[in-house]
């Protein structure tokens, strides 16, 4: 699988001579929590673009019975999204379909991520378990460093579920931490086109991710339409890294914070990444922006 990440971390320590206050930790927003664990489903009021954007179908239940039906992951055969990055370069389109379902000892659905700027494809098997989305790969990461990479950064999973079950969110009232871990699968080499230290990944590094799910539900405006209670999910990434220098290598832990907005069984509708930050013996903070939104949601097979 693969996300990806990371020039930007060289520019960081290129441009960053002094220590750099350590990034403050992404605060939970207290919000009133519904009593009832139905998650209301509005339709998407769309937003008139240059893309032609149809009107979601949702699922018409509460409580879906397909073992893909994830409300923040829906893996329907068919589904396909979407997605506009704006970074400080500029803009980037990706899209994201569920090909088919394979049916044996894992019940597995292949998807396929495209970089519609430079042309690359990859197809990933995601395993589903009972509602649950057990390894789906990083392609959220991908996008948000679409900048900095030439090539999709690939990772095996390693445990936990990626995306937990309608029912595991329902009885803790949509109010939940869960975490995942991924290794990479190859090493990875960056140059820094600007000079500098080269970042090194080593083959089976481990990559953690930890979701934070408050109960918050926010409007969010996107070029497909208007969600008005979408479910906010504050996200977190670490990976270690290894920097080359003239007298050795340095070891050190790149960290993102990120928010993503979430229409139950529609999916990913926005995500932005909030803070990152490395630490080298200190803590550097690294500006950046990426912000990705939803342009178009086809439904698939129900």
């Amino acid at each position: 699988m693969k996300n990806g990440c990371l020039l930007f971390v060289i520019f960081a320590l290129t441009a960053c001579s002094a220590a750099v206050n350590p990034a403050a930790a992404i605060p939970a927003t207290a919000t009133t929590v519904p009593t009832s664990t139905t998650i209301p489903v509005p339709t998407a009021t769309l937003t008139p673009t240059a893309i032609p954007v149809p009107k979601a179908t949702l699922t018409p239940t509460a409580v879906p019975s397909d073992p893909c039906d994830n409300p923040l992951v829906p893996l329907a055969v068919g589904n396909q999204w979407t997605y506009r990055v704006t970074t400080d370069s500029g803009e980037s389109l990706y899209t994201l379909k569920a090909l088919e379902r394979r049916d044996a000892a894992n019940i597995v659905v292949m998807v396929e991520f495209t970089d519609q700027k430079r042309g690359n494809t990859l197809q990933e098997p995601v395993v589903c378990r009972d509602g649950a989305i057990v390894d789906f790969p990083l392609f959220t990461m991908n996008m948000f460093f679409s900048d900095y990479l030439t090539n999709f950064f690939k990772t095996y999973h390693d445990k936990g579920d990626y995306s937990p079950a309608y029912a595991s969110f329902a009885e803790k009232n949509w109010i939940m931490d869960w975490q995942s871990e991924y290794e990479t699968e190859d090493a990875a080499f960056i140059k820094n086109p600007m000079g500098g230290s080269d970042l090194v990944v080593l083959q089976a590094s481990p990559i953690n991710l930890s979701f934070r799910m408050d109960g918050s539900r926010e409007p969010v405006t996107v070029p497909a339409g208007n969600f008005p209670q979408a479910i906010k999910v504050s996200h977190m990434f670490t990976m270690p890294l290894t920097i080359t220098l003239p007298t050795g290598g340095m070891n050190g832990l790149l960290t993102v914070n990120g928010t993503q907005w979430y229409e139950p069984y529609v999916g990913l509708v926005r995500a932005q990444v909030d803070s990152v930050s490395l630490e080298v013996g200190t803590q550097i903070n690294v500006p950046m922006k990426s912000i990705i939104e939803l342009i178009e949601f086809k439904p698939g097979s129900q």
